[in-house]
């Protein structure tokens, strides 16, 4: 018994609860990037996921700089909106114990 921690085995009781909200929270991400405009998603796409510098996107779409950015801006700005309930939420999960 003396190998167990006390606050290890709290921490992974709460492994599973844990990646539930992080597999919603990749859900609703993934339903925010669907649901932006096709300019902004492909912008967002090509910058954050695939790793592409701005002028590698703007050669690869035929566009300048300027415009991709102000895509790039955009489309952050709409994720913003849309996921803000997940982000700033004050809403406490509560749990058998506590109810």
């Amino acid at each position: 018994m003396d190998e167990f921690d006390e606050d290890g085995f709290v921490a992974a009781s709460k492994a599973p609860l844990g990646r539930l909200l992080d597999n919603e929270m990749s859900l609703k991400v993934g339903e925010a990037v669907a649901g932006l405009p096709p300019l902004q998603r492909e912008a967002l796409v090509l910058f954050e996921y695939e790793g592409l510098s701005l002028n590698e996107i703007a050669n690869m779409v035929g566009s300048d700089v300027g415009a991709v950015k102000a895509r790039l801006h955009r489309a952050r700005e709409r994720l913003r909106k849309t996921l803000q309930p997940y982000l700033n939420s004050n809403r406490e999960i509560v749990t058998l114990e506590k109810a």
